[in-house]
């Protein structure tokens, strides 16, 4: 029969082992959702100076005494952006926000939108037979007319789908309560 002594060590190895275990999977867990928050997939695509802020951050979240902090724990509710049936309001905001970004910003990239505002400034200066731009409109004129084109057009667009999206929503049944006089 083994001592009491012997199989109280091991009890505490196998805690300490599970305790570790379970600290190093919370860091794991909460460095991988900051660089999904960042765009990042490692900490070394950033300069010095941004990794020892990513890992301060890093550190009010995270510690290796007792792994998640609170701070930490709410970073996962808030800003994580794996997304399921738990997601809180934020979470799924956070996510369609930074989603629909990448969508735009990639679209607009793709249409060479930029090139081709320009190749209707340099139909403009041809038909003006401009010397310079400033015959045509300052450069400040020509980003504020292109600004209200895109808010004109981002409002119809999102007018448009704000449309769309409400036919899609099942209308909410309605009580009627039977009040007699």
């Amino acid at each position: 029969m083994r001592k009491f002594g012997e199989i109280y060590k091991e009890k505490v190895n196998e805690s300490e082992t599970l305790q570790e275990n379970r600290i190093i999977k919370e860091f794991a867990v909460i460095y991988d959702i900051m660089l999904k928050h960042y765009g990042l997939n490692s900490v070394h695509q950033l300069n010095e100076e941004s990794q020892l802020s990513f890992l301060t951050e890093l550190n009010r979240y995270w510690n290796d005494a007792d792994g998640l902090t609170d701070k930490g724990k709410q970073f996962i509710e808030k800003r994580s952006m794996e997304l399921n049936e738990n997601s809180t309001a934020i979470q799924k905001k956070n996510y369609l926000k930074d989603k629909t970004y990448a969508v735009i910003n990639e679209s607009l990239r793709l249409s060479n939108m930029k090139y081709r505002l320009y190749d209707v400034i340099d139909e403009m200066y041809n038909q003006l037979n401009a010397s310079d731009l400033s015959d045509i409109l300052t450069p400040d004129m020509i980003t504020n007319i292109i600004f209200e084109s895109f808010t004109k057009t981002i409002n119809e667009f999102t007018s448009n789908i704000h449309k769309e999206l409400s036919a899609s929503v099942k209308p909410k049944k309605k009580l009627f309560l039977n009040v007699k006089k």
